[in-house]
């Protein structure tokens, strides 16, 4: 029997906003030498940590849906035969990349996810995130329901749009101090970057 390909079949419009928020990011990969990422939340395809690959020494896309593929140096892995945890060592990455997924989180994924991907990051390793901000929404509702544009799966996994506010309070809880924050694509999307202080992370999940 074959194995089950997933396709994204992004909208054009919605794969033109993923390019932009990647362009966002990138500048924040490397600070010295090639690091080894994690892309948590990679998406079926690891469309993201492929667009890096000659930037980064060893990239690994993590997703509960993800193909699992092993290429050069980026593998994918599907998390969903390990409880959602991430299959990775603890101190093992440089960057921890969660780009739009925050936003598709409840409350207890939300704290496995943290917990593992600070985890596993080396101390002084650093998050990269983005979400959209609470404008967003009805922008996005409108582009999705009404028109089309975005995918209206997407949209109705959305379980909350965090504000500045939140996401350093987020970042608090995990032992990260952030280091950078903006908004961008006219207010309706939000980077935030933090370094991990704690030097033993063992967040204990209820």
């Amino acid at each position: 029997m074959q194995e089950k390909i997933y396709e994204d079949n992004w909208p054009l419009f919605e794969k033109v906003l993923g390019y932009l928020r990647y362009l966002t990011v990138k500048k924040y990969i490397t600070d010295e030498g090639k690091p080894v990422c994690a892309d948590v939340g990679c998406g079926f395809n690891g469309r993201f940590l492929f667009s890096i690959a000659s930037k980064i020494k060893r990239g690994y896309g993590i997703d509960i849906r993800a193909n699992e593929v092993e290429k050069g140096n980026i593998t994918l892995i599907n998390n969903s035969l390990c409880g959602g945890g991430i299959p990775l060592e603890s101190n093992s990455v440089d960057r921890v990349f969660s780009l739009a997924v925050i936003e598709h989180l409840n409350d207890k994924d939300l704290a496995l996810i943290f917990s593992e991907s600070v985890r596993i990051l080396r101390p002084a390793g650093k998050i990269i995130l983005t979400t959209p901000t609470p404008l967003a929404k009805p922008v996005l509702e409108f582009l999705s329901f009404r028109l089309g544009l975005i995918s209206r799966e997407s949209i109705l996994e959305h379980k909350h749009y965090w504000n500045k506010r939140e996401l350093f309070a987020l970042m608090e809880r995990y032992g990260c101090e952030v280091v950078k924050y903006k908004k961008f694509q006219f207010g309706m999307n939000q980077l935030l970057v933090a370094k991990k202080i704690s030097k033993n992370q063992t967040q204990v999940l209820k």
